[in-house]
């Protein structure tokens, strides 16, 4: 049943009351204060909020969305009613998404997913894209699933995977399917490796950047890349030196806290790989070694044919 509608960018999103078995972690004062409503926009999933009487504070909108958000996994959208510049600015400044009347709103995610469905068709994966991909074809198939199911197995907010999902349906590789009046799910159009073939054209190189030190002082243990990764998943001798490979926060951290030794461009008993994702794996477990889709995908350029025939085992080899 249709409990109300409201205007986002020019159009009309159906508000839906979440019913009280969906409700469950919120507490007694939140449903005194609050109505809560489900909505569709673009195909995404929303939480709208709506005060029963004055709007709360930007403070208190804050805190309601944190815990909402780590309750249902969702984007909270607060509506509420017209408010001073003042107060829209302090919600801005606090993150919170909120439409005030036609006139006022603070969407900047689903803006962003606005501009993305808006342009021409991209002519390569984001590396978000790109690793939501890989993920279903070496970690987990996640065809059929929501993007808050997805999001919940990813190391990205609700948000960067939403665009990322949009990202490959706009290039052909997915579409989004209609579970329910509330919610859409991902179905890819191939699968396994004539779904990696049809995605070649489209796919990165995951490594932004390529340095050398001489050694690295830090505990944490980063995942082997490059040619040493190689030497574990074929028969290719291993380097001499040490291959690691680190996110682009990874090493920012690194360089700032001085664990990376004489950082250069030319030589040293070190190699860095700084990649624009995380090596594919399951949420919050460690590995030893990139993946092999995307360290296939890292060695592309490399003219050694022990290498390329070496990559062309793996594909070959591997289990789709």
């Amino acid at each position: 049943m249709i409990d109300n509608h409201i205007s986002i960018l020019g159009k009309t999103v159906e508000l839906i009351k979440r019913p009280a078995d969906k409700l469950k972690g919120i507490n007694m004062g939140e449903k005194l204060t609050f109505d809560f409503f489900d909505g569709l926009f673009r195909g995404e999933e929303l939480l709208f909020v709506k005060p029963k009487s004055v709007n709360p504070t930007p403070r208190k909108c804050a805190l309601v969305t944190e815990r909402l958000m780590q309750l249902f996994g969702l984007p909270v959208v607060f509506i509420l009613a017209p408010g001073p510049g003042y107060e829209r600015k302090r919600l801005i400044e606090k993150d919170v998404y909120f439409i005030m009347s036609d006139k006022y709103a603070n969407l900047p995610m689903l803006v962003a997913m606005e501009k993305v469905t808006g342009r021409k068709i991209p002519d390569r994966l984001t590396p978000v894209a790109q690793y939501i991909l890989l993920y279903h074809l070496e970690i987990e198939n996640i065809d059929g699933k929501s993007t808050k199911a997805i999001a919940s197995l990813m190391p990205y907010s609700y948000e960067s995977v939403s665009i990322g999902l949009t990202c490959l349906s706009d290039v052909g590789l997915c579409e989004k399917v209609a579970i329910d009046a509330r919610s859409k799910a991902i179905h890819f159009n191939s699968a396994g490796k004539l779904l990696w073939n049809e995605a070649g054209k489209y796919l990165i190189d995951p490594v932004e950047k390529k340095i050398f030190c001489d050694g690295l002082n830090s505990e944490k243990e980063f995942p082997v890349c490059g040619i040493n990764a190689m030497a574990h998943y074929s028969m290719l001798n291993r380097d001499p030196e040490k291959w690691i490979m680190m996110t682009a926060g990874e090493y920012r951290q690194s360089m700032g806290d001085g664990s990376i030794v004489n950082p250069n461009e030319f030589d040293g008993d070190i190699i860095i790989e700084i990649w624009k994702y995380p090596s594919v794996r399951r949420k919050n477990t460690a590995v030893e070694w990139v993946d092999p889709l995307s360290l296939v995908l890292s060695l592309k350029k490399d003219d050694d044919p022990r290498v390329e025939e070496e990559t062309e085992h793996i594909i070959n080899n591997f289990k789709w």
